[in-house]
């Protein structure tokens, strides 16, 4: 009779004791992550930065953790931008707590020094972050009907799809890969001497290795790029893929910025039929004189020849080059 009893009432037992042992732990995961949160705004605000959050609330009990952060605001002790939301909800692995995820729950507003102000709304707009031990181990953004709108500007950025993804590069200290895929993008205007190129992007990929990536996180304050851009940092495109217009290429080149913060390297872009990509440029409102015929002659003689071309594509003491025929100067990027 009694060992019918423990057969019972074992087993009811163990299920009650485990419950209570994971409502304690989803209690003591969920106030651990708000404590971190706590003492990370306390850390940033006693090195400068303005950082705050208006409420947490707890959701998902008991399969998920979700903490939803109302009314949050950051910006960087070395200036340079500022970010407000109205909420954002964070979302932890129960099973490792070093895996978190962020996801937008409203327009954020994206300031820049200045003043000017970028909004930013998705369907979906998601982060994730993965650490060991403090230590990143991958981190990334991804986004669905993305939308970016200058107030201030004509026109809005738009994509269908964007995805970008960061890790420690494990090839050498300091640096960092980022591999980023944004589909059907529309850009807000035309780019300046590629009006002949649309503002339509069927696709643009890109497998970046940034170099001198520790001195990002330094801080200068009113120049936020200057600590890497004296480290001599620059971005290494080790492969790029870009269908714009006329142009379908995949290529490499590098780039940085010079000490007036003007872009600064080169692209080589093989492209098979160079014809129509230089009469689409050369027939842009704005090219000079000079540039549009030298370009039309490119066209001209690619077309007739049907040959292709490694296109090279160089930004150099404030002047972009394109296949060493100057195209136009270039102004600082902030």
């Amino acid at each position: 009779m009694k060992r019918n009893w423990f057969w019972l009432v074992g087993p009811w037992t163990l299920f009650i004791v485990l419950a209570i042992g994971w409502v304690t732990y989803w209690h003591i995961a969920a106030a651990e992550a708000e404590r971190r949160i706590q003492g990370f705004l306390t850390e940033q605000q006693s090195g400068g930065a303005s950082a705050s959050i208006g409420g947490i609330v707890r959701h998902g009990f008991p399969a998920m953790l979700r903490l939803e952060l109302q009314d949050v605001n950051y910006g960087p002790a070395r200036g340079g931008w500022q970010i407000a939301t109205a909420r954002a909800d964070l979302h932890l692995n129960l099973l490792n707590t070093q895996h978190v995820t962020l996801e937008a729950e409203a327009p954020i507003a994206f300031q820049r020094a200045g003043g000017a102000v970028t909004n930013v709304t998705a369907d979906a707009l998601i982060a994730t972050l993965r650490t060991d031990n403090g230590r990143l181990v991958t981190a990334g953004i991804e986004a669905d009907n993305l939308a970016l709108d200058d107030p201030d500007k004509d026109g809005v950025l738009r994509a269908v799809k964007i995805v970008l993804n960061v890790r420690p590069d494990p090839r050498a200290a300091d640096e960092y890969q980022i591999a980023f895929d944004a589909q059907a993008l529309t850009l807000p205007r035309p780019v300046r001497s590629f009006e002949g190129l649309g503002q339509d992007v069927q696709a643009l990929r890109a497998a970046i290795v940034v170099e001198q990536g520790a001195a990002l996180l330094q801080s200068s304050p009113g120049d936020p790029l200057a600590p890497w851009r004296e480290a001599e940092g620059k971005l290494r495109f080790d492969a790029l893929v870009l269908n714009w217009g006329a142009l379908q290429t995949t290529g490499t080149g590098e780039g940085g910025l010079d000490d007036q913060r003007r872009l600064q390297g080169a692209l080589r872009l093989p492209v098979d039929r160079p014809g129509p990509v230089f009469s689409a440029i050369a027939n842009g409102p704005g090219i000079d004189n000079d540039a549009r015929r030298g370009l039309g002659l490119l066209a001209t003689a690619f077309m007739l020849s049907g040959d292709d071309i490694n296109l090279d594509v160089e930004a150099n003491n404030g002047v972009l080059r394109l296949e060493g025929i100057t195209v136009r100067t270039l102004p600082p990027v902030y």
